[in-house]
């Protein structure tokens, strides 16, 4: 979903994941869309966006038990369904004709389960840089 100048949107979208263990995910995604400078030759945008994934995700935790009256290290599994990671990013682009480069940071705010301490925040860089062939020339 987007406004009809493309300068704000929402994304939601699920999977499923199947096999010997099985998953499902949902990822919504908002976005604004700012253009620092346009020309006929190129544009400058900033585009930050904050994603937020809900996923269900089994848990396994080592617990003491009693049985028959001695302590037994038992292994314990069961599935939340939670929010688990908010990113956020922050890319600046460069169009130009055919080509297409955007730089940007990522940071991930990660959020513990209960069977888990607190989880550090990460954060990472991303280059990228894209060509368009025109294949209807002739």
């Amino acid at each position: 979903m987007r406004n009809n100048k493309r300068s704000l949107g929402s994304t939601i979208s699920a999977s499923y994941l199947f096999g010997t263990d099985n998953s499902f995910q949902i990822v919504s995604n908002s976005f604004v869309n700012f253009t620092l400078k346009r020309t006929s030759n190129f544009a400058v945008r900033f585009r930050p966006s904050i994603h937020f994934i809900i996923a269900k995700q089994t848990l396994s935790v080592q617990k003491n038990i009693v049985i028959n009256g001695r302590k037994v290290l038992q292994t314990v599994s069961y599935d939340i369904f939670d929010l688990l990671n908010t990113q956020l990013n922050f890319p600046i682009s460069l169009t130009s004709k055919a080509w297409d480069f955007e730089v940007g940071y990522n940071l991930n705010l990660p959020k513990a389960t209960s069977a888990e301490s607190d989880l550090p925040i990460t954060g990472f860089f991303n280059l990228s840089v894209g060509y368009m062939f025109d294949l209807n020339k002739k």
